[in-house]
């Protein structure tokens, strides 16, 4: 065989090599991409500023501590609902942590509950956080500071609105 009979071949089998690589990346490429339903993502995008909660919640700023396995740590609170509150903490727990809760509100009286961490922004990185913290659902609390926490969320969000909501939590 000659040299141009080598080089004729050589092109032959890399042109074959380049196509069947084209082929096989084609196929897999087909088979790993994700389904993209359209009409489910422009639905989604607009309503992505709808307010997804179940009560209305007041923008605060209130000291409170939470009790845990290494003492009483302070915190912050910077809004409050029937259903729970966003807590500022340097560390905020891991999720699904039940801990004791103690809430100084407006009037200086502390508002103790039973709380689970249910979000968590631990793990996003510092540039993109605002407050360092977690949102937590509330367990138990007493009748009178649930009625402190709907007047403090009636008086932020519409002083004229007379809700009938109930804190789907057990009394203290």
């Amino acid at each position: 065989m000659g040299a141009n009979a080598i080089t004729i071949y050589g092109g032959i089998v890399s042109f074959l090599g380049i196509v069947l690589l084209s082929v096989i990346y084609y196929f897999w490429k087909s088979h790993n991409r994700f389904e993209v339903d359209y009409s489910t993502s422009v639905k989604l995008h607009q309503n992505a500023g709808a307010e997804k909660r179940e009560h209305p919640r007041a923008d605060v700023d209130w000291s409170a501590w939470m009790e845990t396995a290494d003492g009483a740590l302070e915190l912050k609170v910077k809004n409050i609902s029937l259903g729970g509150a966003f807590l500022c903490c340097n560390k905020p727990l891991p999720l699904e942590k039940v801990f004791s809760l103690s809430i100084m509100g407006p009037d200086f009286e502390p508002m103790k509950a039973t709380a689970q961490v249910v979000w968590s922004n631990a793990n996003v990185p510092e540039e993109r956080v605002v407050n360092r913290g977690m949102g937590v659902r509330f367990l138990k609390m007493s009748d009178r500071h649930i009625q402190l926490v709907r007047q403090t969320c009636q008086e932020t969000t519409n002083p004229q609105r007379q809700e009938n909501v109930s804190l789907r939590t057990q009394p203290l």
